[in-house]
């Protein structure tokens, strides 16, 4: 029989016991159901995004709300005038037994490797397995990367096993802030953000990658050895997990704001841990400095979505207009808008200030403030056969176009956007932009006069009228980019962008990145045809004919010749799909054809493009219903009186209704009420479906959801049942 006192040390031992056995599982790593690790406050993704260039994908890791660490994946560093090597992702296979994730990737001419991700409860495991050795003829290092994020760790601390130090400011002039180590801790004197980096069997070094450029991020390297057959080496990642640590929430509204008439919904994104229900409160801003309590009642549970749990607060019943703020948890959003009147203005920064300032060949100025100089007055030379260049323009090693490598090409020194972020002209950017900005112009006939341009100047004037409506001058502008290409060679140019990585990454004003004179530093023009871009084009202009004919006739008459010259050329030779910058590819049933004529027979009327569409419905019948709603779907509805034919209608009709249906789905799919695509809403989506994407999911679905719009705009008033 036990005594006392040891009855009550063994209990007391043994809560002492499960009370730690409580918090080590608190702390526990776990693979979960969306196939990426977690712990409280912690989540490792395993290439659920895929825009390493961006530091936006690969192997990610977030601690405690900041994203640290990103990129991970195979590095290769090509020798002095060796390529680069074209990597792939594949596919991500999860084996929950082994609580392992594994990424499949490709290198080409090189053949597979995987990533096997994994963990034992309390680190990331790594490893990193190659097919077959490093070709090191071609190769001047190979190994696993991952970089670090500078906002969280500039001036934080770090130590290796022989030195330490602090993250610098600015690039010191040492690439290597640790040349060799095999264990790496950062930022140790931040708590929620530190972490131990560990190699066994190699070592780590500890990079600064910021010396030509300001924009790349820190990075931890661990190499092969040159010159071996290694094909393997394994990173161990041991994160700061801290399960009390919450998440502040977050209320999100429309900057916007809102219409009486509209439903108004604000989402408040929690921690995906809380339980405790809370009110959400909504204040109406008043003239004597007070705050009117409008509503408050407890936001509706919506449930999980990605990382997080959401609720949303319905305020559809207020109607008065007013400026509001909304409070729940000590945190705030707005203030914001409520009034008639509210979508009257929101449109408007994209012509007053966004196109303007994106204008090529101009100088743009505001007041005394100059945005940026005339620039790029020397465009454009023809680049070089066989050119594999940066930001996924090439030139094949048909040039098609009369011009020898590097001759000049005029007339490309006028008209064109500078791409978002860079300044390159796409032809596809400018195709897309010029059709939305026509239909806009058809559609509502905005009268904003803000701008003046003066080509003779190269000058244009922000809040400077010049007579002119500032949507006509901007669809103009778009068409002669379009056109500078078509009129020097007979169809569309991809683009026109920087000959130097150097100058491609220029930060300033654009006037300095060439000297503006016909010498050796200007531009390139990528001239290949590709089918897909040309019906693009034919679509853009024929659309814009409808827009300038009322105010430029001659710009507008050489649109709708373009445009029938164009098509007409494809539609007797074979179609191709060069590669390049912002052009599509072949979706397999014709959907820029199909678009491009349809446009043609609502500028025209001509019965030979209404037959056409009828002729191409056994093509249009190979498309999935997404491929329809968004390619074709919207153009084709818009025709639907033009062509006026029964199985034309049918197939359209059955189309829009089974859209219907997957629209439904999908903007349930996510508490914010939007159509989101399965890559976003669905992680264990098959990863090989959205590898090597470039643009559409770069900044989050937002170009989607834009063009969804448009689109959506379409389809309801042309079936609003």
């Amino acid at each position: 029989m036990a005594l006392p006192g040891t009855r009550w040390l063994s209990c007391t031992l043994f809560f002492v016991a499960a009370a730690a056995i409580q918090a080590a599982d608190s702390r526990s790593i776990t693979l979960n159901q969306k196939e990426y690790f977690e712990a409280p406050g912690f989540s490792f993704l395993v290439f659920h995004n895929n825009y390493q260039i961006g530091y936006q994908g690969g192997l990610q890791m977030i601690e405690n709300g900041e994203r640290v660490l990103d990129s991970g994946d195979l590095m290769l560093v090509p020798k002095q005038g060796q390529p680069p090597a074209k990597q792939t992702v594949l596919k991500r296979v999860v084996d929950r037994a082994k609580s392992s994730a594994t990424v499949f990737g490709d290198v080409h001419d090189l053949g597979g490797y995987r990533l096997i991700c994994r963990t034992d409860g309390s680190r990331i495991l790594i490893t990193l397995t190659l097919d077959k050795p490093i070709d090191w003829t071609r190769f001047e290092s190979a190994g696993f990367k991952i970089a670090l994020y500078p906002g969280t760790y500039l001036g934080r601390s770090y130590q290796a096993d022989t030195s330490s130090g602090v993250f610098p400011q600015q690039y010191t002039g040492h690439r290597y802030l640790v040349k060799s180590t095999t264990r790496l801790r950062i930022g140790e004197d931040d708590p929620l953000h530190s972490a131990l980096i560990s190699r066994s069997g190699g070592t780590l070094s500890l990079l600064d990658g910021r010396e030509a450029t300001p924009q790349p991020w820190f990075l931890v390297f661990a190499p092969l050895t040159p010159g071996s057959s290694e094909k393997a080496l394994t990173v161990e990642i041991a994160p700061a997990i801290h399960p009390e640590w919450r998440r502040t929430p977050v209320i999100a509204i429309s900057q916007v704001g809102y219409h009486p008439a509209q439903v108004k919904r604000a989402v408040v994104e929690l921690d995906p841990r809380s339980s405790a229900a809370a009110p959400v409160s909504l204040y109406k801003l008043e003239l004597d400095g007070g705050r009117k309590l409008v509503k408050s009642a407890k936001g509706n549970p919506w449930g999980s979505f990605l990382r997080y749990k959401y609720e949303v607060f319905d305020f559809t019943d207020v109607r008065d207009p007013g400026t509001y703020v909304i409070e729940s948890r000590g945190v705030s959003a707005g203030p914001f808008q409520i009034r008639n009147d509210i979508y009257d203005q929101a449109w408007k920064p994209t012509l007053e200030y966004f196109l303007p300032v994106q204008m090529c060949h101009v100088a743009v100025r505001e007041g005394v403030r100059t945005w940026h100089g005339a620039c790029h007055l020397d465009d454009a030379r023809q680049a070089p056969a066989g050119k594999v260049h940066i930001d996924g323009y090439q030139e094949q090693q048909d040039r098609e176009t009369r011009f020898a490598d590097d001759e000049h090409i005029p007339g490309l020194d006028w008209g064109g956007w500078h791409d978002a972020g860079d300044h390159d002209l796409p032809g596809g950017s400018f195709a897309n932009t010029v059709l939305y900005l026509a239909l806009a112009q058809e559609e509502f006939h905005p009268a904003l006069d803000e701008t003046s341009i003066n080509r003779g100047k190269r000058e244009v004037l922000l809040h400077v009228p010049d007579g002119q409506q500032d949507l006509i001058e901007q669809i103009s502008y778009g068409v002669e980019g379009l056109l500078a290409g078509y009129r020097a060679s007979g169809h569309i140019f991809a683009g026109i962008i920087e000959r130097s990585p150097h100058q491609y990454s220029h930060l300033g004003d654009p006037a300095d990145i060439t000297d503006n004179k016909l010498d050796g530093d200007d531009r390139w023009a990528f001239t290949n045809r590709n089918t897909g871009l040309q019906y693009e084009s034919v679509q853009a202009l024929a659309a814009a004919y409808r827009a300038l004919r009322g105010g430029n006739r001659n710009l507008a008459s050489e649109c709708l010749k373009a445009a029938e010259t164009i098509y007409d050329y494809e539609q007797q030779h074979a179609p191709v799909y060069a590669p390049d910058a912002y052009v599509p590819g072949d979706s397999g049933f014709r959907s820029q054809e199909l678009s491009a004529t349809a446009e043609l027979l609502l500028t025209t009327g001509d019965a030979r493009y209404r037959d056409r569409l009828i002729a191409l419905l056994p093509d249009l019948r190979k498309a999935s219903v997404e491929q329809f709603a968004m390619g074709p779907g919207w153009t084709l509805i818009r025709a639907l009186a033009a062509v006026n034919n029964q199985e034309y209608r049918t197939t359209l009709l059955s189309y829009a209704e089974k859209w219907k249906a997957l629209l439904t789905d999908r903007t349930a799919s996510n508490p914010y009420g939007v159509p989101l695509p399965p890559e976003i809403t669905k992680p264990d989506y098959r990863l090989e479906e959205r590898s090597g994407i470039h643009s559409s999911f770069v900044w989050g679905p937002g170009w989607n959801l834009q063009t969804d719009a448009v689109h959506q705009y379409y389809l309801h008033k042309n079936l609003p049942d």
